[in-house]
């Protein structure tokens, strides 16, 4: 037996209220439920209630008693209308591992065409020549500009945010924003690293030794973070029009 859209809709604000919050990991929880529910509905005459409660249970949640509010927080509704979503949360703990493993190696292939690409080392060259330029100024101005020249391009993520052009709630790109996140906290934590163990603070010939050689890591993270999100803002707009 065929859902129809109503029952399709209500079954995606079932799982958001069940707590399942990223989009695409709910678009992909949803075909799983839909498809439960017509057999049960098809082959063990159930209703679409029984059947949604049987698909629910069956994936390791347990249905939710007394009251919550509803999802504009205007309503009390019965809790047991919805689960409470551990099951869910099991499976999306799992999808994170998947995607975090694709996302790495996915990164490291990124990493790679970089490094064989000429308009990378003409990037590298003119970071270079920024900061040999402004030392002769002051070094805290080479490092400033090192740093801008890294990291203008958050600049971009941020508007594209705003402007809603990149979509909200994907574990996908919020995944690859962790693995980017990950490399910029290493360069950050550099200088209170030596200086534990060195006690002494990092020289500047060093640390923008150690931002250029970060340079080619973190291009690479944010050019692979652009990808996943041009491809999951196409994926998105897709399944919603």
């Amino acid at each position: 037996m065929k859902l129809t859209q109503e029952e399709i809709r209500y079954i995606d604000e079932y799982l958001q209220q069940s707590g399942v919050q990223f989009w695409d990991v709910r678009l992909e929880i949803l075909d799983h439920v839909a498809t439960g529910v017509e057999e049960k509905m098809t082959h063990e005459s159930m209703s679409f209630e029984e059947a949604l409660e049987a698909i629910t249970i069956s994936f390791g949640n347990e249905i939710r008693q007394g009251y919550i509010l509803n999802k504009n927080n205007a309503k009390w509704i019965p809790a047991g209308t919805f689960s409470d979503g551990e099951g869910f949360k099991k499976l999306q703990r799992e999808k994170q591992k998947q995607i975090g493993k694709k996302h790495t190696k996915a990164y490291f292939r990124q990493l790679g065409n970089l490094l064989v690409s000429l308009k990378f080392y003409i990037e590298l060259t003119l970071l270079i020549l920024l900061m040999i330029v402004f030392s002769e100024y002051s070094e805290k101005w080479a490092l400033g500009v090192g740093f801008i020249y890294l990291f203008y391009p958050f600049l971009i993520i941020i508007y594209k945010f705003i402007k809603g052009v990149i979509p909200k709630k994907s574990l996908h790109i919020n995944m690859s924003m962790m693995g980017l996140i990950g490399w910029i906290h290493l360069l950050s934590f550099f200088p209170n690293v030596y200086e534990m163990i060195y006690d002494e603070k990092v020289s500047f010939q060093l640390f923008a030794g150690f931002l250029i050689l970060m340079f080619p890591l973190i291009k690479a993270g944010f050019m692979r973070y652009d990808k996943v999100c041009e491809e999951y803002k196409e994926y998105y707009d897709l399944v919603t029009n």
